[in-house]
């Protein structure tokens, strides 16, 4: 129970519930609290295609936390140094995008391990309230580490990066795995839903939690992915959520 305390949201997943979240593209607090209170499992700063840069991240972890959402962060390649940094500001998991070998992920995973199961550096930061929680924390906190598959090539790696014991969840970003397999925004076109089919199978096999971005805000939808299995579920983001929103304007101006 004492390693539940630490991150919550790892244990939900190992659980088989459905966690969903959302992504972040500004480095804004308030739109992170906003989001929160909403009752998201959690956020991930987006840190591959958004505009937040590390000076920002604290203040919009704490504007997640507020609201019971775990902070997560999204990282464009396996950036050690960078996630090192990332957990120590108090995320309880990282993404890692366009991933495509199990081997270069599990020398990654290294650098977001205490030791003996890894090389990160030990620090008295905001993840463990700079020092308070120090021994608890060290012990027993175990980041969500997560893999996004988006290539052909990252398809054919699913079964290993999924047989690793450091990994929680597997995400498929639909955009850009669709592109690289030639059909493009084709959701429905056979050669992406096999490549799904593929990586859920290797998520089933390993119990790990099958992730997808349900990229429109249509609740009817959300749901859909929920019932294919799903459990690792990123809603929107906060800007394409908004201009959604706000699309209206469009046809009164017309």
């Amino acid at each position: 129970m004492t390693e539940q305390i630490y991150n919550p949201l790892r244990h939900k997943l190992a659980e088989g519930q459905a966690c969903v979240g959302a992504w972040l593209m500004s480095g804004s607090p308030i739109h992170a609290e906003a989001m929160a209170s909403l009752g998201f499992d959690w956020l991930c700063v987006d840190m591959e295609h958004g505009s937040t840069d590390i000076s920002e991240v604290e203040a919009v972890f704490v504007a997640a936390e507020r609201h019971g959402a775990a902070p997560i962060a999204r990282i464009n390649a396996l950036d050690g140094e960078l996630a090192r940094r990332l957990l120590d500001l108090g995320a309880v998991g990282i993404i890692v995008a366009t991933t495509e070998s199990a081997a270069a992920f599990e020398t990654f995973a290294q650098s977001c391990l205490y030791a003996p199961r890894g090389r990160r550096g030990v620090g008295l930061s905001r993840c463990n309230v700079w020092g308070d929680t120090f021994e608890g924390y060290k012990a027993h906190f175990q980041p969500i580490l997560a893999p996004m598959v988006e290539t052909k090539k990252g398809v054919e790696e699913a079964g290993a990066l999924a047989a690793l014991p450091m990994v929680d969840a597997m995400f498929m970003g639909p955009y850009d795995l669709s592109s690289d397999l030639g059909c493009a925004g084709d959701f429905s076109n056979p050669t992406f839903t096999d490549a799904v089919a593929i990586v859920r199978k290797a998520c089933e096999e390993n119990n790990v939690a099958p992730g997808y971005h349900q990229v429109i805000c249509d609740d009817k939808e959300l749901q859909a992915r929920i019932d294919e299995g799903f459990k690792f579920l990123a809603y929107g983001t906060d800007i394409l959520s908004m201009r959604q929103a706000l699309s209206g304007i469009r046809n009164l101006k017309g």
